[in-house]
């Protein structure tokens, strides 16, 4: 039977990977607790009543997410927020990545298309290995690199069990900081975020570029973050919002424009400062700008955004703006790579 309890939470988790957070499991506390004492007291039981009580909470599951909706707007903002306390997200948020085929994939088709065999890889930001299990069985070394200290027992055990000791050195650090003592074939770092505003992957790959080898090459390779106009509702202290649910999606007002272009081989700014224009194809109450983030992990192996990572986001001008349809209109939008969203300013000059 607790067999039964992990396949019903693997369940939830593939059917709600970004809302099964700490909060989306509190909202639902009272069907928690009546799995619970369902499991508690199953021994007892006749495993088809068992089944048929389970099929009950299963029923009761759906209505409970329609009440919560609402309530949901941020859950998968508080899931995908960064916590100090371990140094990263919340530990959930490793199976949400890790139940991500779309995500994983797209670094697995990647890797595939690449010769690892007798390369030196340096990886920032390993996590629990979900990318490194891809493409470490067919390199000469890698270097891990991981800034979770909570993290060491379980990468630890894993190198040894899956014998890998000879050919992983082990850092637990900030990969802004590192210092490796060779030259490296490909670097690897998936510490994306929307506009890689919130996360540290351009300072990283900034810093580690340096130990790249002429023609080596860096898994992904370039961003594309693109705006439209719209508007949207904000609850205080909100200024933004990834999107969980469809009907979070904001009231649009223009097609989608590129704000600006990230060349992770060229990049060597710690802020950006850009502008594009946009052209309203309905008129209205410009309050917000719909994010969307583009990624080449390399030519031809693409990622555009889920749930789990750099999802669709909406965003607050600094000012709202009447726009008209067909009467264009400057956006202009400016940023630091590796603080936050809460900081970045986009607004219509």
């Amino acid at each position: 039977m607790a067999s039964l309890l992990i396949a019903l939470q693997g369940a939830l988790l593939r059917a709600y990977p970004a809302t099964f957070s700490v909060r989306f499991a509190l909202q639902l506390s009272p069907l928690s607790r009546s799995l619970a004492t369902l499991f508690a007291n199953c021994r007892a039981k006749a495993l088809s009543y068992a089944l048929h009580q389970l099929s009950r909470c299963l029923l009761d599951l759906f209505p409970q997410l329609v009440d919560q909706y609402d309530d949901l707007k941020y859950a998968l903002l508080d899931a995908q927020t960064f916590d100090p306390e371990h140094y990263g997200f919340p530990p959930v948020y490793y199976r949400i990545m890790e139940s991500d085929r779309q995500r994983i994939g797209a670094f697995e088709r990647a890797f595939q298309a690449y010769d690892f065999r007798d390369k030196v890889v340096c990886e920032a930001g390993v996590g629990r290995l979900a990318l490194t299990e891809l493409y470490l069985p067919q390199v000469r070394h890698a270097y891990l690199i991981e800034n979770n200290p909570q993290l060491r027992p379980f990468l630890e055990a894993q190198i040894r069990e899956r014998g890998w000791q000879d050919k992983v050195t082990l850092l637990f650090a900030d990969a802004r900081e590192v210092r490796l003592p060779e030259p490296v074939d490909a670097i690897i770092a998936e510490m994306m975020s929307i506009f890689a505003i919130n996360e540290h992957q351009v300072p990283v790959f900034q810093h580690l570029r340096q130990y790249l080898r002429p023609g080596g090459r860096l898994f992904p390779e370039r961003i594309i973050n693109l705006v439209q106009l719209a508007r949207a509702d904000f609850d205080t202290p909100h200024t933004h919002y990834p999107i969980a649910f469809s009907r979070h999606l904001p009231e649009v007002l223009s097609l989608p424009s590129v704000l600006h272009t990230i060349d992770l081989y060229q990049e060597s700014q710690p802020a950006v400062q850009a502008r594009t224009t946009l052209t309203p194809l309905l008129s209205g109450c410009a309050n917000a700008l719909y994010l969307r983030s583009l990624v080449q992990i390399s030519e031809g192996c693409n990622f555009t955004g889920t749930d789990s990572l750099m999802p669709p986001t909406v965003c607050g001008l600094k000012e709202e703006a009447e726009v008209k349809t067909g009467v264009a209109v400057e956006v202009e939008g400016n940023y630091r790579y590796g603080t936050s969203l809460e900081e970045a300013s986009f607004y219509l000059p």
